[in-house]
């Protein structure tokens, strides 16, 4: 055949296969009518946040979404490190703080489906401190205040302990600014590993208890049992001493209660907390960036954002933490947006993550039930938003989508961590979300809830 034929036949063949290729408006439609998502809608989000960093409220985000099981959107915008000018990557590891509290959640739900331990057991079955444990009250009362910021070596000078009686007189919701003078009565019941998941056991929540213990004293002093050389074992060793905050189940008081659950997983399963995570969360997750602050590999530390202030003694957190065997359930882990997601899409997606079983449905819906009644809506809610958000086992949990404080689907369930990450899930939609920031961004995450909720082709 002559050459010249050849390669005019090869030519048409060519530019059939180009004609007939579908257009790529063509294509982009098809994918978003698959996923029901609207790329443009959500292309809306890179403006909310380069809006939040030209006013100052973040030094950078990145924003990472999947529906379905697949990845839709990712942005990383502005720096993860402002005095170095450092840009932000897609993959910048952030610290999570609070947010590492649902990974907690699913461990739990895990050991359980081991047969390991059961919401309704006492914790002294496992840890036997716990069974006469006292509750920390006013003296010559059965009252427990529900904050005292103060420890025993640590009061506050004249004229805040002025304020905090006077405070005291008037409101039992407002913190005690001195450590008032206290006794101790037995608790009415035992504390069950329920109370512990759902911040209503009194253990470390911040008030008379923690406030008149060795162990609370540590807590007071930047995560001092980091420092102290602590590991799980002995730190809540320390805790089961008590005095609980409030009688157990009397009412929801932000806790480290989660820290005595992950001590019981390493109880009932023989494996540290860390590994038993890593094992069942961590590998089949893919989560191969996500680690607690003692353990970052030195060949990613560069890649840990910023905290948010530099002259803050938080800032030294990653450092101090470095010779640390203390590997929390509350706090502790560095993760990035890509990681975090494919947490939330496995819980979004009813326990499974690329065709594995990671969690039983049942555990996935158990975890994101209110737990509580009108405990945790009682706190800090007006009365136009109560039973807007109910609390699950380490999340809250959106019960009334209008009222709520993001308009998430009903059902959705998250949490988020003290700078500025918050991620969710919304098994009604088969919808994850991941917003990873170090900063302070009132109303950023509502922003973007909105923008979702526009972007939905298809419920």
């Amino acid at each position: 055949m002559n050459k010249f034929y050849f390669l005019f036949i090869l030519l048409l063949l060519t530019l059939e296969v180009v004609a007939s290729s579908p257009h790529e408006n063509d294509v982009a439609q098809a994918r978003e009518e698959s996923i029901g998502m609207s790329a443009t809608e959500l292309e809306k989000i890179n403006g909310v946040i380069l809006r939040r960093i030209k006013n100052g409220d973040i030094p950078g985000a990145v924003v990472s979404i999947s529906r379905k099981g697949e990845r839709v959107f990712v942005s990383s915008q502005g720096l993860m490190d402002p005095q170095k000018k450092i840009p932000m990557r897609r993959d910048a590891m952030f610290v999570m703080q609070s947010s590492s509290k649902p990974v907690a959640g699913v461990a739990a739900m895990i050991a359980m489906e081991q047969g390991l331990f059961d919401l309704q057991d006492k914790v002294y079955k496992y840890i036997p401190k716990f069974k006469d444990i006292q509750v920390a009250v006013l003296k010559g009362s059965n009252v427990s205040p529900n904050y005292v910021w103060a420890t025993k070596k640590n009061q506050p000078n004249y004229f805040w302990r002025a304020l905090g009686r006077l405070i005291g007189w008037f409101s039992d919701e407002m913190p005690y600014m001195y450590v008032p003078e206290n006794s101790t009565v037995p608790a009415e019941r035992a504390v069950t590993i329920h109370d512990l998941l759902t911040h209503t056991a009194g253990v470390g929540a911040m008030g008379l208890g923690q406030a008149v213990s060795e162990w609370g004293e540590l807590q007071w002093d930047k995560n001092g049992w980091v420092e102290s050389g602590h590991t799980l074992q002995s730190y809540i060793d320390m805790v089961a001493s008590g005095p609980l905050d409030f009688q157990p189940g009397s009412r929801w008081g932000y806790s480290i209660g989660l820290d005595v659950v992950a001590r019981i997983i390493e109880i009932t399963s023989g494996q540290p907390y860390n590994e038993f995570v890593h094992e069942h969360i961590f590998e089949p997750l893919d989560m191969r960036d996500t680690y607690w602050f003692n353990s970052i590999p030195p060949e990613k530390r560069s890649r840990v954002v910023a905290l948010p202030d530099p002259d803050n003694p938080d800032a030294n957190l990653l450092e101090k933490a470095q010779q640390s065997q203390y590997y929390s359930a509350s706090i502790g882990l560095v993760s990035t947006a890509s990681d975090f997601l494919n947490f939330e899409q496995m819980r979004a997606s009813r326990g499974v993550f690329k065709g594995r079983r990671i969690l039983e449905e049942r555990s996935v819906n158990l975890m994101a039930a209110n737990h509580e009644g009108d405990l945790y809506t009682a706190v800090g809610k007006t009365k136009e938003r109560a039973g807007a958000e109910g609390m699950g086992y380490t999340v809250w949990v959106i019960l009334k989508p209008d009222l709520a404080f993001l308009p998430l689907s009903e059902g959705s369930s998250g949490w988020g961590g003290a700078f500025g990450t918050l991620s969710w899930s919304e098994p009604k939609r088969d919808l994850a979300v991941v917003i990873m920031a170090h900063g302070s961004a009132e109303g950023f995450s509502r922003e973007i809830a909105e923008i979702i909720n526009v972007a939905m082709v298809t419920e």
